[in-house]
């Protein structure tokens, strides 16, 4: 398994190379718009790494204010979205007012919560959501984003560690959702290898090696509420 904690001090620039050959048909993008409907929002976002969601969103927002505990992700983010708002900060702490946003949302930050505190995840997913909860205007929508599968066509295809993380925000915390493909794309096998191969590491690289994939189908899940 990938040090993602290192990956995220030490090698901000690769990981954005990596997640901008992601969702290539624009999937994610044309249910994020969905969401937020016509009407410019102010958005609060945690967990933004290098500012992945964040492009898709700030064309469509009124603001974007996007924090990540990780300062070399924002540094690489401020560079390539200067007009945002970036901070450092947890998810627990966004240094943001009471009912500031109309949406806030994490991407792919909440779930590593499953291998960090694996006896004490839950807590830090109800602490994480009401935070969220308290920086949301009433009306507005609180949005999750977590990995459903890489190399797989269907959610969880497999097993996945994520499954408990979806059982409990549908069950427990009561988002609704949906499974959306993000597939990456790219001009060559070699290319998805060397890509995707240190974030997700050898398994995933036999899978592309034996299917010859240019295009490396995913899974995403959307949560709302």
């Amino acid at each position: 398994m990938a040090d993602y904690r290192e990956i995220y001090q030490h090698h901000a620039d690769r990981y954005d190379r990596l997640v901008s050959h992601e969702d290539h048909q624009g999937n994610l993008t044309r249910a994020l718009l969905e969401l937020m409907g016509p009407r410019p929002l102010d958005v609060v976002e945690t967990g933004a790494g290098t500012g992945r969601l964040t492009r898709l969103l700030a064309p469509h927002a009124r603001s974007v204010k996007a924090f990540d505990a990780a300062a070399p992700m924002i540094d690489v983010a401020k560079r390539l979205l200067p007009t945002v708002e970036w901070g450092v900060a947890l998810h627990d702490a966004l240094p943001v007012p009471d009912a500031s946003a109309d949406l806030a949302l994490e991407g792919w930050a909440f779930g590593h919560a499953l291998s960090w505190n694996p006896t004490g995840w839950r807590d830090d997913l109800q602490k994480w959501v009401r935070e969220l909860e308290r920086v949301v205007r009433p009306g507005g929508k609180l949005v999750l984003i977590e990995t459903m599968g890489t190399g797989v066509d269907t959610p969880f295809a497999g097993g996945h560690s994520l499954e408990p993380f979806h059982a409990f925000v549908t069950d427990t915390l009561g988002f609704s959702h949906r499974a959306l493909r993000t597939d990456y794309a790219f001009d060559s096998v070699d290319e998805a290898i060397d890509t995707l191969g240190f974030f997700f590491g050898e398994r995933l690289i036999s899978r592309i090696r034996e299917h010859q994939w240019k295009v490396v189908p995913e899974c995403t899940g959307l949560y709302w509420r």
